[in-house]
């Protein structure tokens, strides 16, 4: 999708759309979202993705990407925040509230790697850019409830010297430092 936008190429862009909306693999929306649960209290729906017993670190940039997808389609025209009745929404909620410390249901899940049998906690509590985005959109564009997304997003900028979400190199040194611009505070907050 990106390079169909920097290229002017109409169809390089709806190819890519179209994967995210129907493709046969896990980078389609359709099938990044494993499980639905029900919220005890709230009725909100909280989305299972594919990397939630792989480690936490991978949950949260599946999420990440899935945000910058979406603001690429957002941006031409097309409100991919929307799919699957907001989707995207539930699968944020899911990963924002395991990873500011609450329990999530979570079904075992078999991937290449063999069965995921169990929620992981590797990587849990960790910081990762990509929350702001979607946090704005939701909570401020849709008005929608995103508070789980928000209490990620507020413990994450809680840990930057600034106080908000830094870029590629803020949060490692390694690759995992790196797979995500960031900035998301400059870019797309849009209340205090």
């Amino acid at each position: 999708m990106a390079s169909g936008v920097f290229t002017d190429n109409q169809t390089m862009y709806e190819y890519g759309k179209n994967y995210f909306l129907h493709g046969d693999g896990r980078g389609a929306i359709e099938n990044f979202i494993y499980k639905n649960y029900t919220e005890s209290g709230t009725g909100k729906i909280l989305s299972q993705g594919q990397e939630a017993g792989r480690d936490q670190n991978h949950a949260t940039l599946d999420i990440a990407l899935l945000g910058v997808v979406m603001q690429q389609g957002y941006n031409q025209g097309d409100d991919l925040f929307a799919t699957l009745g907001n989707a995207s929404l539930h699968a944020y909620e899911y990963v924002g509230k395991y990873n500011v410390g609450y329990h999530v249901p979570y079904t075992w899940y078999n991937s290449y790697e063999g069965n995921q049998t169990v929620m992981s906690e590797i990587g849990r509590y960790k910081h990762r850019p990509g929350f702001e985005l979607v946090f704005s959109h939701y909570n401020d564009i849709k008005v929608l409830d995103a508070s789980w997304t928000g209490m990620y997003r507020d413990q994450t900028n809680g840990n930057s010297t600034a106080g908000v979400e830094g870029g590629g190199g803020d949060y490692e040194n390694t690759s995992g430092g790196f797979d995500h611009l960031g900035y998301g505070t400059l870019l797309y907050r849009l209340s205090s």
